[in-house]
């Protein structure tokens, strides 16, 4: 679990997602390409790359304002990839994004992995200026396509935790 204060998220949850991704529905065209779903805290809960088994699949979220999607062992065992970190538009800029990666980081390591891997969009300029402060560096770029069929490309980042 992560050190902070903060939740695993089950699939009863799933209207308190919703609720935490509707503070900033412009947040979704940035990094998604697409508008938030009215089911978004649904399909958080589910969507993996195939064949990646649910039970690996974490979501935490912190005080109703942060939510993080996270694969264990993917793409390989030693590195985690974190899916999505969203927060509310009235917490950003308050240190928390870098408390939740620092903590997750620490998560990732004491489970025994190396590496934290996650996509930034380019347009999301805050969250790269952060990942890269926080020591993540440049893996490739990747063509991703979103729910609605749009594509966007985007920067594949990576951190060693070990």
């Amino acid at each position: 679990m992560l050190t902070i204060a903060g939740r695993a998220v089950r699939s009863a949850d799933a209207a308190t997602l919703q609720t935490v991704f509707e503070t900033d529905p412009a947040y979704f065209p940035v990094i998604e390409a697409a508008p938030l779903r009215p089911d978004e805290g649904v399909q958080i809960l589910v969507e993996r790359p195939p064949e990646f088994p649910l039970e690996r699949k974490h979501v935490w979220i912190v005080d109703d304002v942060a939510v993080l999607d996270v694969l264990e062992g993917y793409p390989d065992a030693a590195t985690w990839y974190l899916g999505l970190i969203f927060l509310a538009r009235h917490v950003r800029g308050t240190g928390l994004g870098t408390q939740l990666i620092e903590a997750l980081c620490a998560h990732v390591a004491a489970s025994g992995a190396t590496a934290l891997r996650l996509a930034v969009m380019p347009a999301n300029a805050g969250a790269r200026r952060l990942y890269h402060r926080l020591g993540f560096t440049f893996v490739a770029r990747r063509t991703r396509t979103s729910w609605n069929g749009a594509t966007v490309e985007c920067e594949v980042l990576e951190r060693m935790v070990a």
